[in-house]
């Protein structure tokens, strides 16, 4: 049966589990980066785009499920490596990923209802 949440200390420079390497942990460095940046990047240029106006709700769901799926790949690296392992954090994982989809698909759905299906 599978714990509530365990802590693993577990060498990163070793083989992991599943056979994955340093190269699949610094692999995740810029994924996550990448995500997070994008998140910033994005906010910035709206804020300025837009100015005092109000940012289209379109434009923060998609925001929002950038924020959401670098606290997702955040989550992921752990799990990957067994670092942390449990009901709790494969949920949480789990609800994430679904939030920023939901996210994802709305903000998507009002685009295309806004631009594509007048």
């Amino acid at each position: 049966m599978m714990p509530i949440l365990e802590f693993h200390a577990i060498n990163p420079l070793a083989i992991g589990p599943f056979g994955m390497s340093l190269y699949f942990l610094l692999m995740h460095i810029p994924i996550i980066g990448g995500f997070g940046a994008a998140a910033y990047y994005i906010i910035k240029y709206l804020r300025r785009f837009y100015g005092e106006r109000p940012i289209p709700e379109e434009w923060k769901f998609f925001w929002l499920a950038i924020v959401w799926t670098t606290i997702h790949e955040i989550i992921e690296m752990p799990i990957l490596y067994q670092w942390i392992v449990g009901q709790v954090l494969l949920i949480t994982f789990f609800i994430i990923q679904v939030i920023a989809s939901v996210y994802l698909v709305r903000g998507s759905y009002l685009l295309a209802k806004k631009y594509i299906a007048r």
